[in-house]
């Protein structure tokens, strides 16, 4: 795979995302994606665990959504980095939240994502599946 085509496995995993389509999301990653959160070591392992996150993040985490602005990335042939800066609506609107994401692929899919947030932005992407995620 290019890089290239790295990028557009990607953009089409973030536009399933950005249409809350958690079907067509899913079917961007692997058989038994893994999510993290750092640096709280909080994982999830699974489709039935990730398909729950989903559902609570585009439920309850898309509508806090004021604004994100892209502050870099990197790429490569494997694996993507984007940081961004987002900011949510009352009551969280006095803070820019700063993320990282890296994505990496096995074959022509996503193996997850590892996000790089603050505990209290991990809450809140996570809504209720935050129980979900175990130490590691």
């Amino acid at each position: 795979m290019s890089v290239e085509e790295m990028r557009e496995l990607v953009r089409a995993h973030a536009l399933c995302e950005t249409r809350m389509d958690v079907q067509a999301t899913l079917d961007t990653l692997v058989e038994y994606p893994v999510y993290e959160f750092h640096p709280a070591r909080l994982r999830i392992e699974g489709r039935e665990k990730v398909e729950r996150f989903y559902r609570e993040h585009f439920d309850t985490f898309f509508p806090l959504i004021d604004s994100h602005e892209a502050v870099g990335e990197c790429w490569d042939e494997n694996s993507a980095c984007l940081e961004y800066d987002l900011r949510l609506k009352a009551p969280y609107a006095s803070q820019v939240y700063r993320i990282t994401v890296v994505l990496t692929r096995e074959g022509r899919r996503l193996t997850g994502e590892r996000f790089h947030v603050a505990e209290d932005l991990a809450r809140l992407m996570a809504g209720a599946s935050y129980d979900d995620f175990v130490e590691f």
